[in-house]
């Protein structure tokens, strides 16, 4: 993956609009004080993210979405358990500690965050870059950092060396949880993309 500083800091805009969005969306859905902020964008080692997320032993919620299109994508979002369960009252409408363990609610939950995510990256995308991006249905697991990112690694059958990791901040209901956010999209087309709106190589 072969992007310069230019094309790094218009992807970094392109992030920070779509999250900030879908941050805005699920606090009005949630009704609470629940924040997503982009942190940092940057292109990540396949072998050394791999290694990191091996060593985040964690147990992990998270939802994977693929993009189709004429910008073809994926994305991956993980958060702690216990930001899941936090959600999964929030969603719930009940008292913060109710939900004890993943079970259908919290599955439920984490696959609407899915469907605010996915709706407003790809909104972003559309109305402000001209891309065309339609999201598939979400999918939930609930395992370790490094299963998860394994699965996402297998099935997008990685052949390049490096992906776009963004880093995040959950702040939700008084609680801040440091999240992954990865989006592999298809290199080619999304170059196009960046060709598109004037940013060369």
């Amino acid at each position: 993956m072969n992007i310069s500083q230019e094309r790094l800091k218009i992807l970094e805009i392109m992030s920070s609009l779509s999250i900030d969005r879908a941050s805005r969306a699920l606090s009005k859905s949630l009704r609470t004080g629940a924040r997503i902020s982009l942190s940092k964008v940057s292109i990540a080692d396949l072998s050394k993210t791999t290694e990191k997320m091996n060593e985040d032993q964690r147990e992990m919620t998270s939802v994977m979405v693929n993009f189709k299109g004429k910008e073809g994508c994926k994305f991956l979002f993980m958060l702690p358990l216990e930001g899941s369960l936090i959600l999964t009252d929030l969603f719930l409408r009940q008292r913060i500690g109710t939900a004890k363990e993943f079970d259908v609610f919290a599955e439920s939950s984490i696959q609407e965050l899915g469907n605010i995510l996915a709706s407003h990256i790809s909104n972003a995308l559309v109305s402000d870059f001209n891309a065309t991006l339609i999201p598939q249905p979400p999918r939930v697991h609930n395992d370790y950092a490094g299963v998860i990112f394994s699965n996402l690694v297998l099935e997008q059958g990685m052949v390049d060396d490096n992906l776009l990791l963004m880093e995040t901040i959950f702040e939700i209901s008084g609680t801040e949880l440091e999240c992954y956010l990865f989006l592999v999209p298809e290199m080619t087309s999304f170059a196009k993309l960046l060709d598109n709106i004037g940013v060369k190589t």
